[in-house]
């Protein structure tokens, strides 16, 4: 029987390919680490290895990979990149204490070069998203040349920064210091879709991580109420993320009013450190449970649960008075619940922060409306500048979800004027991000001269990167210019900008000049507004949740209309016997190699899916609307 042997080895073909890629990873971390003589005065009690420390147990095992590097007169590795596992963090323990930081010079373009240059690790499956971490309290300091450091600069910014962009590389970068080049880094981070922090104290640098970590590999949480939470029957595992005093050691207190031992072992696990600790269980039990002893503004409960709340993925870089559409909807094992009788329980709750340093400024909370069995809601603009916090909290009454976004607002353009002879002043608007469409966007610059008359002219666009504008500045003129960015990004989003003043002047037959004006103080957004159909429909952003339906236009296969017809059909069969020519030993043992593909398959299958919510990531731009 040809079939059943075609069969056989297609059944384990099949089960060849599905396992192969169970065990590769789809996140690269990797993290470059300033190893400069001043890092001993920035860090001086080495919070970077315990940020270091830190990612490696956030990420789950086998779904991650990590390398380390150092730079500073000439790169080098610290951790080659390999599989996260307890392997990996055991030989990272034994490294990151003992790392020197005693460069004299920071050579940041070298050591951006070999990691573009490095292979990534054979243990990532294709498409894979890559997050580096770059950690410097310096400037790019090659030699004691001006010139030479800045032609580095110039490297790096344009063609390294090319390089990152096409890769797809979120270069997300940290300032230890306010000495850092924050120009470039900023630039670094804007362009290739990842934010740039200052942090105000070393012990920032842990909270940082934590919140690109986030970013990288969102998950559904657990809100904390005051200092205690709520685990319902569906959580199937929960880790608790920490942050407290040195020395300190968190107190958690069961639903039975036990206090949960601290030690590996059963079905808890604990990776602590001096500032933080992470305690992962599995099968948690159900109830309230209570934490002491932790700043809990900084910590955070992240759980696996076939119960999950999704949202609209924000992007990592938000222009200025870009809006944001969210639509939050809960799902049951993956498919979106459209239930009235729960949905009607629900109620939602979205929280705007900017994160200043240490302090988190609450901009609105305010509940959002439901729509088609999920709740949306828009906001129309951020105008300031700075990195934000999204949580959106979901109340069920019995449980509750929450889900935290991080992301960076920026303009959408650097507007910027510069003398470029005698009488002419040159104007530039230069997007800060590929998902500025240029060719769909266009650049008004305004002229306001000293009676206050307005004059508004279309800013050329050069060639498909930038806009320019040559002025010419006669004797004794005096003016204020902005300029109005019409944009629309990549995914079609449409949105006004203004930038802030320049002034040009020229005295008498002297040469003209022109320096940045005083910014306005502008308010932080404007008020957010529920969402309906009409709202979301224009984003035309690809989702980032399919709502799992019936497929449609698939039926079973029509069945005979009588017995006899069945029977009759059997009768025609010929036995396996006659249509093979296979003994009956050789006939069972193909049908018990077919089984055992199948069952094979299907152990994968269920592998699989535990293994996918382990780390479970929204994977795309949007929600669906239903």
């Amino acid at each position: 029987m040809k079939w059943l042997k075609v069969n056989t080895v297609l059944f384990f073909s099949a089960a060849l390919l599905f396992w192969a890629p169970i065990s590769q990873a789809d996140t690269q971390f990797r993290v470059i680490v300033d190893a400069s003589g001043s890092m001993l005065i920035s860090d001086p009690d080495k919070l970077t290895s315990e940020a270091l420390r830190l990612i490696s147990n956030l990420a789950p095992e086998e779904e991650a990979t990590l390398g380390i590097w150092l730079f500073g007169e000439a790169p080098r590795v610290l951790l080659p990149e390999s599989v996260v596992n307890k392997s990996t963090k055991a030989k990272l323990a034994s490294y990151v204490d003992s790392y020197v930081t005693q460069d004299v010079q920071t050579d940041l373009e070298s050591i951006i070069k070999v990691l573009l240059e490095t292979p990534s690790s054979n243990d990532l499956e294709p498409g894979f998203n890559q997050h580096w971490i770059l950690v410097t309290d310096g400037m790019v300091d090659i030699s004691l040349d001006d010139a030479i450091n800045q032609a580095s600069r110039n490297r790096i910014l344009n063609e390294l920064t090319s390089e990152l962009e096409s890769q797809g590389i979120h270069l997300h970068t940290i300032s230890m210091t306010g000495y850092t080049d924050k120009e470039l880094l900023e630039t670094l981070s804007l362009r290739t879709d990842a934010t740039h922090t200052e942090v105000a104290i070393p012990e920032d640098l842990l909270d940082t991580f934590d919140r690109i970590f986030t970013q990288a590999a969102p998950s559904d949480e657990l809100p904390f109420d005051g200092n205690r939470f709520l685990v319902d029957d569906a959580i199937e595992e929960l880790t608790l993320v920490v942050f407290h005093e040195n020395g300190i050691q968190p107190h958690i207190l069961k639903p039975n009013g036990q206090i949960l031992s601290l030690v590996n072992g059963g079905n808890t696990s604990v990776a602590a450190s001096n500032h933080y600790t992470l305690i992962t269980i599995t099968e948690p039990d159900s109830g309230e449970w209570q934490v002491s002893n932790v700043d809990l503004e900084r910590s955070s409960i992240r759980v696996i649960t076939d119960l999950s709340a999704q949202v609209t993925k924000v992007a990592p870089v938000v222009f200025q008075n870009e809006p944001i559409y969210s639509t939050v909807g809960l799902f049951q094992e993956d498919i979106l619940i459209q239930d009235e009788d729960i949905l009607s329980l629900l109620s939602v709750k979205q929280t705007l922060s900017r994160l200043n340093g240490e302090n988190k400024d609450v901009v609105f909370s305010n509940a959002i409306p439901k729509r088609n069995s999920q709740f949306k809601q828009s906001i129309e603009g951020i105008r300031e500048a700075g990195n934000y916090e999204l949580t959106t909290e979901i109340d069920g009454k019995t449980f509750s979800r929450q889900l935290t976004q991080y992301f960076a607002v920026h303009p959408g353009i650097e507007f910027e004027g510069m003398n470029s002879g005698s009488n002419l002043v040159t104007f530039s608007a230069k997007p800060v991000n590929l998902k500025l469409n240029v060719m769909r966007s266009n650049v008004q610059i305004e002229f306001t001269d000293e009676s206050s008359a307005i004059q508004t002219e279309l800013m050329p666009l050069i060639g498909q990167g930038y806009w320019e504008k040559v002025v010419p500045v006669a004797a004794d003129q005096h003016a204020k210019v902005r300029a109005r960015l019409i944009g629309v990004t990549q995914t079609g989003m449409r949105f006004d900008y203004w930038t802030p003043y320049w002034h040009f002047d020229r005295e008498g037959e002297n040469a003209a000049t022109v320096q940045l004006g005083d910014e306005v103080p502008q308010g932080l957004l404007v008020t957010p507004v529920p969402s309906s159909n009409r709202d979301v429909m224009p984003i035309l952003v690809p989702p980032a949740i399919t709502v799992v339906n019936e497929v449609e236009g698939e039926t079973e296969p029509a069945l005979p209309d009588t017995n006899d017809e069945i029977t009759e059909e059997l009768e025609n069969e010929p036995t396996p016997e006659e249509a093979s020519g296979l003994s009956t030993t050789e006939w069972m043992m193909y049908v018990a190699l077919n089984l055992g593909a199948i069952v094979i398959i299907g152990g994968g299958i269920f592998l699989y899916r535990r293994l996918a919510k382990k780390n479970k990531s929204i994977k795309g731009d949007d929600v669906n609307d239903v």
